[in-house]
């Protein structure tokens, strides 16, 4: 099987397939189920093909309890220990099989980025059909060493990475040997600068790699994920959140559900217009193609029996007979009813 036949659920994740849409709920539940569960149902009502949350214990990743995190709240910057914002968001383990639930009921797929082998198995005991590795843990190969044994697709964050870093990172989740890897290009700057976006860099990555490649946008707007996917983006994950002005680092980078749903509507256009690879007319075009194209048709009358001379021929619309092309094919033939001044010339009038 190809990476391109690679399922989630019931999508298929592929460079001609539909974009797999992510909305990112992460943290921004700020640690109530009751909150989880709402953005779940205004993802799903929003158009997102799946929701994905952040499930962690703070001490899994963070030591200094002192280390400070800046973000806008109201239009101010809030500076707080990166401590106390991850631990009022943590994602209680107990909530998983219910929130996958819900999914499931309302058909978008539910996963998760955990950050420890035990996180990974609360998931994989649930029935997740994909896992999410974050850019701060690129470099953490044990964990995805761990990831690439449960069968699952990985879907792999690229912040921060220089090209050994996903050299590495890559190799690690094919050495568990059964998961297949997805690659997401993604800039960690919050909000990313149109000039820090580097789109470009899916194309390496799928030239070099040879995976399917998504994009982890975190700009201001929805302009770059759109553009992502005439780059071939395979998946698209965007912060989301059903209120910007809720409490959180991430909550004014996010998507709200009205911009979800134009970033679905946009994405899915830019789909449509991207189209077909093959040389054909567009099925629109099929309607009218003979009426605009030049044909060949009689510059005079012709009598039966008359050679077809230069002279005889002219250029005209619509495209009933002949063609242009095949004026070589008349010129010489002997016409063998009368043909009309202005009437297409055809194959059956010649002998």
């Amino acid at each position: 099987m190809t990476w391109q036949d690679m399922k989630i659920g019931n999508y298929i994740i592929g460079i001609d397939k539909p974009c797999f849409i992510i909305a990112e709920v992460g943290m921004n539940h700020n640690g109530s189920f009751e909150l989880a569960e709402q953005m779940i149902k205004s993802a799903a009502d929003a158009g997102a093909d799946a929701v994905k949350f952040q499930n962690f214990k703070t001490e899994d990743f963070l030591s200094d309890k002192k280390l400070p995190i800046t973000y806008k709240y109201h239009g101010k910057e809030i500076t707080e220990p990166l401590w106390d914002a991850c631990k009022r968001s943590e994602f209680k383990r107990e909530w998983i099989p219910d929130l996958k639930k819900m999914c499931d009921e309302l058909g978008v797929v539910f996963f998760s980025t955990p950050t420890s082998e035990e996180g990974i198995d609360d998931l994989i005991n649930s029935g997740v059909e994909a896992l999410k590795n974050g850019s701060d843990y690129l470099t953490q190969l044990p964990l995805l060493r761990y990831m690439g044994t449960t069968g699952v697709p990985v879907i792999v964050s690229t912040g921060m990475a220089n090209q050994q870093d996903v050299d590495d990172a890559v190799e690690a989740v094919k050495s568990g040997g059964k998961s297949r890897v997805v690659l997401m290009h993604c800039v960690s700057t919050y909000p990313t600068a149109i000039e820090d976006l580097n789109l470009n860099k899916m194309v390496t990555l799928m030239e070099r790699y040879n995976l399917p490649v998504g994009f982890s946008d975190h700009t201001g707007d929805f302009k770059a994920a759109v553009q992502a996917v005439t780059l071939k983006a395979c998946m698209v994950e965007k912060h989301f959140t059903v209120d910007k002005n809720l409490p959180g680092a991430d909550q004014n980078i996010s998507c709200n559900p009205e911009e979800f749903n134009i970033l679905v509507r946009e994405i899915r256009d830019a789909e449509k217009r991207m189209g077909a690879k093959n040389i054909s007319p567009a099925k629109g075009e099929m309607c009218h193609k003979d009426q605009s194209r030049i044909g060949l048709v009689a510059a005079r009358d012709i009598q039966a029996g008359s050679v077809l001379v230069t002279e005889d021929v002219a250029y005209r619309k619509p495209a009933l007979g002949l063609l242009p092309k095949q004026l070589n094919d008349v010129l010489g033939r002997v016409a063998s009813v009368s043909i009309s001044s202005g009437e297409p010339l055809r194959s059956e009038q010649l002998s």
